[in-house]
């Protein structure tokens, strides 16, 4: 049976409750937006975690004009390399049937045979190079997506001044193209660039590089993982003979950077967006229980005078604005999962994960310590 208060509560609601949709929606959207940015955000720091873990992602870039790989040794023994690997590292011309556009590729070596490499690519169709033809290229998913290209089908690309018509056997996806643009670009455009990976000897055969590479990738000893400058200033100056155009530290990497960017936005807007919604939801019901209050003097003396005591009637109006907390919490809840789920989809059209996935987060309210974690 319901009490005589419970059922005051529920005309009272009933008769406020054009008001009272008003507070909860904000209540909601507020909840909403600090679930959501939450969830996304730590949806990203998670795919990009174990992307650059499974992949082993460089902690730096090293552009050089020229440099024998047999003249690398120096590199490795100063103390704070962990590993470096050599690579050929060319922009090209994509010649494609029916596109009047020019489209631009980066060329990029693998070994010949699959091992464990810095910057290991996931393949996501076909295979890994043979021992058959040398003329073979993996390209990247999203290009291929976008041009309709398979493995088993053949592509053109102008290599040193050269026509190179090359045999697809597989499209990949990489760590360090996560967010992939092309040189003065700022949004991906998988329709006029793309990255294409070569076999090493083939690649040294056709950019007059035998033995050489023009691209050091590396790791660091994880004590200087933060503080990278001073070691790769090092690593520049023993490479300086051999002309180095540029060093990238992770932090600087196009990819890295965008991501990164983007993490920290949602991030900021995370903190800011519910609160402005939760603090005039905030305003709004602390008015309207003022004035609830200030409208029933005499109908709280009546009930105090029919023996209800303080502590009854103070949880009879706690109900009145918690049940709207609790109502627009729960639903601002349910909204903030399935908008998460959404924006989530909508970040797989921007950054290429193998795995970008909308989670559930119990431990979401204590997020300070959950992003630490995930940093």
């Amino acid at each position: 049976m319901v009490r005589v208060l419970d059922r005051k509560l529920l005309r009272e609601l009933w008769h406020q409750k054009g008001l009272i949709v008003a507070i909860t929606t904000l209540i909601a959207v507020g909840v909403m937006c600090f679930i959501y940015m939450r969830s996304i955000t730590h949806n990203l720091k998670r795919a990009k975690a174990r992307y650059y873990a499974t992949s082993r992602m460089a902690d730096f870039w090293i552009d050089i004009k020229k440099v024998p790989v047999a003249e690398l040794d120096v590199v490795t023994n100063i103390r704070g390399i962990a590993e470096i690997r050599p690579r050929i590292n060319f922009l090209a011309t994509v010649d494609l049937p029916n596109i009047a556009e020019p489209v631009n590729g980066l060329v990029l070596s693998l070994p010949d045979r699959r091992r464990p490499i810095i910057n290991e690519i996931t393949l996501k169709s076909g295979s890994y190079f043979s021992d058959q033809g040398r003329d073979e290229v993996l390209i990247n998913e999203a290009f291929a997506l976008k041009h309709k290209l398979k493995p088993g089908d053949h592509i053109h690309l102008l290599l040193n001044n050269r026509r190179q018509e090359l045999q697809i056997i597989g499209t990949a996806s990489s760590s360090e193209f996560v967010y992939l643009v092309g040189p003065g670009a700022i949004f991906p455009d998988p329709e006029h660039f793309g990255v294409f990976y070569l076999k090493e000897t083939f690649a040294e055969e056709v950019f007059d590089f035998s033995g050489a590479c023009n691209q050091v990738v590396g790791t660091v000893a994880p004590e200087f993982r933060d503080q990278p400058d001073e070691l790769l200033r090092q690593v520049e100056r023993v490479l300086k003979p051999y002309g180095v155009f540029s060093v990238t530290p992770l932090r600087d990497q196009p990819s890295n950077r965008y991501l990164s960017d983007e993490i920290r936005g949602i991030g900021s807007f995370a903190q800011i967006m519910p609160v402005i919604f939760l603090a005039v939801a905030a305003l709004v019901l602390n008015v309207l229980m003022l004035r609830l209050i200030d409208q029933q003097r005499v109908v709280i003396g009546t009930l105090k005078g029919l023996g209800y005591s303080n502590s009854q009637l103070f949880w009879h109006f706690t109900k009145y604005s918690g049940l709207i907390g609790f109502v627009g919490g729960f639903c601002g809840w349910g909204l903030g999962y399935v908008m998460a789920g959404v924006v989530t989809d909508l970040y797989r059209t921007f950054f290429e994960f193998p795995d970008l996935r909308n989670e559930i987060y119990p431990d979401l309210y204590r997020s300070e310590e959950h992003t630490s974690e995930l940093q």
